[in-house]
């Protein structure tokens, strides 16, 4: 485990006539204080009440990745408010490496102080275990804090009487986005949440006939774009609403009956007829590319990306102006409440523990839960926010709220919340092009899946 101290009063020991001050950066200490190699150290005891605890902790919401345009400014809002006490670093993870790099820091003995979920089958391991820190004590004594938690959430994360990983306050439906202009170029005017899919479908035809690309979809990567939609679709089927209800925990080992041999077998119509011609193969950064740039009508995706439509890095001056967003046909909103957040692995030293729970406790706080919402959009059923929220948000995200409240039936997750780690990862993507290239039939491809499914069931 990485651990690393250093210590606020850097020269202390200058002033004392000593040197020393010059090494105590990034894990090492200046004076000696245990370090994150554990390191034998024989520290003054004098400066021991200065200490700074400092957490690092690799993530994937960094760089490029769209969820750090808010995760890292909170971070240095911590750092900030806590300038003489704890400091978090980040580490910068691809987002497709981050689960892998957990699983390996965990193997290695070498798990950071705060993890935001990670792989289900390694927290669900660690909870068997008994490897992660209980956060009931902690919560009980923040009455204010546990009263803003999501009661399905706070089940989902109980386990013997314990909770493992912080229940969620709030909760995104995803839905999808589309370009207005092309929308009425095509003729196109009924909302599509309150559209079912057979007219969805005459939509994407709408859009075809007039030389529109409609549709970002991916196969690569975990083929999040296209797995989206296809959970939306699937949700409309008879029969799917007990299976990606939106609270349930069980995974999903047997994809062979009719609701999800349809969805693939819409899957593979959506590949053929109406996306574009770098989607087999494509990562989300292409898929997103492509509505950004303009070359797709629409793409399924949560409210986190809205940032990107104003960021002329990424998409044309005033493209955010064009882009609408909606629920699914159906109505139909993706999200769960039946998923791990932030974790902290037991066995840490006394303060690094505390500084992890002060991480964990400002985040979660009223104003940075309202900031998130600001950012990245959601509701919060149990917080109260400011006078001035709606006002504050971005007119997407406004208009998402508005679709929520109008035209939502049903919340259900997505097929990748209730597949094993592997299907979702690996396997659903991995065999896409065959589909969409007729060298599979859906049937074919629900039976492999199901196969391969077989193999991760306990």
């Amino acid at each position: 485990m990485k651990r690393f101290k250093i210590v606020s009063m850097l020269c202390l020991t200058m002033a004392l006539g000593l040197t020393g001050c010059g090494s105590n950066n990034g894990g090492g200490n200046a004076s000696g204080t245990p370090s994150s190699s554990g390191e034998s150290t024989d520290k003054p005891a004098e400066t021991a009440v200065q200490e700074k605890v400092v957490l690092k902790i690799p993530h994937y919401k960094s760089g490029q990745n769209v969820g750090a345009k808010f995760f890292l400014p909170q971070v240095e809002r911590f750092n900030t408010k806590y300038a003489d006490k704890y400091e978090i670093q980040i580490e910068e993870v691809p987002n497709d490496d981050y689960n892998d790099k957990i699983k390996l820091l965990w193997q290695q003995k070498e798990l950071p102080a705060l993890i935001e979920k990670g792989a289900n089958e390694l927290v669900e391991t660690l909870i068997e275990k008994d490897e992660i820190y209980d956060l009931k004590p902690f919560l009980d004594s923040k009455p204010e804090l546990k009263a803003t938690l999501i009661e399905d959430s706070v089940a989902f994360n109980t386990r013997n009487g314990k909770i493992y990983t912080m229940p969620s306050s709030v909760v995104r439906p995803i839905g999808l986005f589309y370009n207005k202009e092309m929308f009425a170029d095509a003729g196109i005017t009924k909302p599509i949440a309150q559209m079912n899919f057979e007219e969805f479908d005459q939509a994407l035809k709408a859009l075809k006939d007039k030389g529109i690309t409609p549709l970002s979809l991916m196969t690569g990567e975990n083929a999040w774009t296209t797995m989206l939609l296809a959970s939306a679709f699937m949700a409309n089927e008879p029969g799917a609403e007990e299976v990606l209800k939106s609270n349930r925990a069980d995974k999903e080992f047997d994809y062979t009956s009719q609701m999800w041999v349809k969805a693939f077998g819409e899957v593979q119509k959506w590949l053929k007829e109406y996306t574009t011609d770098n989607a087999l193969g494509a990562a989300y950064a292409d898929s997103a590319n492509n509505f950004l740039n303009e070359k797709t009508a629409i793409i399924a995706n949560g409210t986190w990306m809205v940032g990107d439509f104003s960021d002329t890095t990424k998409a044309p001056e005033g493209f955010d102006k064009k882009v609408g967003v909606s629920l699914y046909p159906g109505g139909i909103g993706l999200a769960t409440t039946a998923e791990y957040s932030w974790w902290i692995p037991k066995g840490l030293k006394q303060e690094e523990t505390e500084a992890a729970l002060a991480f964990i406790e400002f985040i979660r706080s009223p104003e940075e839960i309202e900031a998130y919402m600001v950012a990245e959009g959601g509701q919060a059923p149990n917080i109260q926010t400011s006078a001035e929220f709606t006002s504050k948000l971005n007119p997407i995200l406004a208009e998402m709220n508005r679709s929520v409240t109008s035209d939502l039936k049903m919340i259900a997750q997505s097929m990748a919340d209730v597949w094993p780690d592997q299907i979702s990862s690996k396997e659903f993507s991995g065999y896409l092009p065959l589909l969409a290239q007729d060298k599979m039939t859906p049937e074919q491809f629900a039976e492999h899946l199901t196969k391969k499914a077989q193999q991760f069931k306990k």
